[in-house]
């Protein structure tokens, strides 16, 4: 009997914990197939990273301090959006959150709903450029945006007084 409820307890527990595994590796499979892709570009443009991150399964961002060239790569569906941005006509780099206010019982709260660097020009006549982090239109949840956020406009702002 105890025998029976033993292999039952255990069979239930697979059930439970193996999609949690199968998935959490299809999710890292996916992240190395888009980080690779990302470097592949990177060789292509001719950069050498001294910085790199990837984030979300859909994100990467990478420095190329020596030239201060940054770039940006945003695969959602088959087609990637890249950015490639020189760094040199920049004097800094900002956290910017996007959201709205909405009113709920326990009072106002404030709802992100974009996550970006922004860079602003030495010359004011030329234009802002953002660096997307997140985006609610496109996903659910804000995870490791925000402390990426700030690690990546330290090392911007860094490059940009160098």
């Amino acid at each position: 009997m105890e025998l029976s409820t033993t292999l039952f307890g255990i069979a239930a527990m697979a059930a439970f914990v193996l999609p949690i595994v199968y998935l959490q590796g299809m999710q890292k499979k996916k992240e190395k197939k888009l980080y690779a892709e990302f470097l592949q570009l990177t060789q292509e443009k001719g950069l050498k990273l001294t910085h790199s991150e990837v984030w979300n399964y859909v994100y990467c961002l990478g420095l190329d301090v020596q030239t201060k060239q940054l770039i940006h790569f945003k695969k959602k569906g088959e087609t990637p959006e890249i950015q490639l941005i020189d760094l040199k006509p920049f004097k800094k780099c900002t956290v910017n959150k996007v959201g709205r206010t909405v009113k709920t019982n326990d009072g106002p709260v404030t709802v992100i709903e974009r996550l970006h660097l922004t860079l602003t020009p030495s010359n004011v006549q030329s234009k802002i450029q953002n660096i997307e982090f997140y985006n609610a239109d496109e996903s659910s949840s804000i995870t490791t945006e925000l402390p990426l956020l700030t690690k990546w406009e330290k090392q911007i702002n860094e490059v940009l007084q160098a």
